[in-house]
């Protein structure tokens, strides 16, 4: 027999593990406090109403729950997402622009095998959720990054890209973002740089992926309506998730998008799994229609907001000058930047070491510059691991600025 090696296809061959999910192998030791998840925090799941919901399913549905569902998803749910997003985001659309996906990285494969051919391009900002890049790069597309700044993507510089991929006649299949509270920065585009980017891919007639996992966890200041809101052109599909809001075992998410492009991923979907977990989708719809999931955001924002504090207030006081990071608006994660000069990869082995871990941010590029820099998740710890955990890190991080000869210069003494 042939060696395995020989059998795999291309895209299987393109297939990398997840750094991420690597890393996270090494962090399973109970004395580790880890930082580097993008978990929620079970304390948050809502366990007494998600077990009246199942009860009232296996009572009133059980008969259709625990059956096969339509390719589409759970009828009733699709519906009451069109009227969430009207309601919540602004957003006006039709039941047949509504696919129900497992999670939304099932959407994003499903989006990549229907819109991807080998060696055409994507363009996303830098950095970006690995998830995506790993799905484009597995359908072997081509990976073009724009920078962000503390307002995302760099709109200056995806005018200047796209104008010139427009006289190359290379434009790209679609623009991917992460628009509000971003994986991994936190990092929210403001409203005019929304219209600006809806402009622009009106402008060069492209398909706008705006994935939105975090946009109902603000906690300062107002949320940001998604682009999908300015959407005339019927242009933008939006990913939404309830693994954020409610509970990520359900596997239940939605793309909304133009009914074509919906129609095809859902073809797409039945040579995958042929329908999303429906015994979840009648659970999830059931939380909805007897009004329990938007209370229930109400008290995992107050809770999330909680860590945060915690965590900025720590860094405050346990990170050198050196260390610089971002204060998000909402979402699940702090942005940290080193000097240029320490490696984060390097270092991770000392702070695993040292029973404190985090995200390396060089994973989230797809060009693997970053390697300064680092993604630390707040929702998932205890308010005392986030004490201890930021209080090891400041310690590695301060040993490794030693060992590279520079003098660290502590924020307050501890």
């Amino acid at each position: 027999m042939k060696t395995l090696e020989t059998l795999f296809s291309r895209s299987a061959k393109m297939m990398k593990a997840s750094e991420i999910r690597e890393l996270l192998k090494l962090t399973r030791q109970p004395e580790i406090i880890s930082f580097a998840g993008g978990l929620p925090n079970p304390d948050a799941f809502p366990v007494g109403n998600i077990k009246k919901m199942v009860d009232h399913v296996m009572e009133r549905h059980a008969r259709d729950a625990l059956q096969y569902g339509t390719t589409e998803g759970h009828n009733k749910l699709r519906a009451a997402i069109v009227h969430g997003m009207k309601q919540i985001d602004d957003v006006t659309t039709d039941i047949h622009n509504i696919i129900i996906t497992t999670g939304s990285q099932e959407a994003l494969y499903l989006l990549s095998k229907v819109l991807l051919d080998p060696g055409d391009t994507v363009l996303t900002a830098a950095p970006t959720y690995i998830g995506a890049t790993s799905t484009f790069l597995a359908h072997q597309a081509n990976i073009e990054c724009i920078p962000i700044d503390e307002n995302g993507i760099r709109v200056d510089l995806l005018e200047g890209e796209l104008e010139r991929m427009s006289r190359r006649k290379k434009l790209p299949k679609f623009l991917y973002l992460v628009p509000s509270f971003q994986n991994p920065t936190g990092v929210t585009i403001p409203p005019d740089h929304r219209s600006k980017i809806y402009d622009l891919v009106c402008q060069y007639d492209l398909l706008l992926v705006e994935d939105n996992p975090y946009g109902l966890l603000c906690y300062d200041g107002d949320r940001v309506l998604p682009i999908k809101a300015q959407d005339t052109e019927d242009r933008v599909l939006f990913l939404g998730t309830f693994s954020k809001i409610l509970a990520p075992g359900f596997r239940v998410a939605w793309s909304c998008g133009p009914a074509e492009l919906v129609n095809k991923m859902s073809l797409a979907k039945q040579a995958v799994d042929l329908c999303s977990n429906t015994f979840g989708q009648y659970v999830v719809y059931e939380a909805i229609h007897h009004n329990l999931l938007f209370p229930h955001v109400d008290v995992i924002k107050r809770l999330y907001k909680e860590k945060r504090d915690a965590m900025l207030d720590a860094m405050e006081r346990y990170f050198p000058k050196e260390a610089k990071w971002n204060i998000p608006q909402g979402g699940l994660f702090i942005w940290v930047r080193l000097p240029y000069s320490i490696n984060t990869k390097d270092m991770f082995p000392r702070a695993v070491a040292n029973n404190v871990a985090y995200v390396v941010g060089q994973a989230f590029y797809p060009d693997g510059s970053g390697s300064n820099t680092m993604r630390l998740n707040f929702s998932h710890s205890t308010n005392e691991q986030i004490e201890e955990g930021i209080k090891r890190l400041g310690m590695v991080i301060n040993d490794q600025l030693h060992k590279e000869g520079l003098e660290p210069e502590f924020i307050t003494s501890v």
